[in-house]
């Protein structure tokens, strides 16, 4: 993924090509919505966003959350290294009070969350059980069975200002919509293939890890589940903790 320099250069690039605004145009179509706070949304993980969404957020936490910059790249590391072997693992962006620190730019995942109506709202097949087998085999690693086998609940707590649900085809449409914003930096394959679709998090730590340390991430997971050790990933949370936005 992208180093801090082309990072830049796809800010530019997508203030160039008016793409932020494109964004919100999108987001507008939208309801508005409220619920009661309860962050069953945040805790389960952290929510894939778009690579455009990703700069609409990394540019809103550079130009506004500077004094959090440090508690957010720490966060970051440890759901980048353990989101597949701590169940504790949530994201990072869910504060103390169980809000979120950057609503303003949450992505669309988030935004569309409680949209649907029960009947049509499924959270489908994850992949993670293939991919346990495969760390398993390849790598003699266990993905725990909360993990494995969490689904995202239905939530009947979200209030619409429309007063109804939305139609599983509105919401696919307004997502390709976002999804065709990347073609600006990658090839349309890879994005129609879902390969730009990651949490904030990864995004953020593709960008601030080098290669040398995202390589390693099977060793720091093993640590973690075979000894109950951080002793590498504090390495890296050491190393990420010096960047700057």
């Amino acid at each position: 993924m992208l180093q801090q320099v082309e990072l830049y250069s796809a800010l530019v690039k997508a203030e160039q090509n008016n793409l932020f605004a494109k964004l919100e145009q999108i987001y507008a179509n939208l309801p508005r919505t409220s619920c009661d706070g309860c962050a069953t949304c945040c805790k389960w993980g952290s929510p894939p966003a778009f690579f455009i969404e990703y700069l609409n957020m990394y540019r809103y936490v550079r130009d506004n959350m500077k004094k959090d910059w440090l508690d957010i790249l720490k966060k970051s590391t440890e759901y980048f290294y353990l989101e597949l072997v701590d169940v504790n693992q949530k994201c990072p962006f869910l504060n103390d009070d169980n809000n979120c620190s950057i609503y303003n730019v949450r992505p669309f995942s988030c935004r569309s969350y409680g949209l649907l109506s029960k009947k049509d709202f499924e959270t489908g097949d994850r992949g993670l059980k293939k991919l346990a087998q495969k760390f398993k085999d390849e790598y003699d690693l266990t993905i725990p069975e909360e993990i494995i086998n969490y689904e995202l609940p239905w939530c009947g707590k979200v209030v619409s200002d429309r007063g109804s649900y939305l139609e599983k085809s509105t919401l696919a449409g307004l997502a390709a919509q976002i999804g065709s914003l990347d073609y600006t930096f990658f090839p349309q394959e890879l994005v129609d293939q879902e390969g730009t679709l990651l949490p904030y998090p990864v995004h953020l730590m593709n960008a601030v890890l080098g290669t040398g340390a995202r390589s390693r991430k099977i060793k720091v997971m093993k640590q973690f589940v075979d000894e109950g050790s951080k002793e590498l990933l504090n390495h890296f949370v050491e190393k990420a903790s010096s960047f700057q936005f």
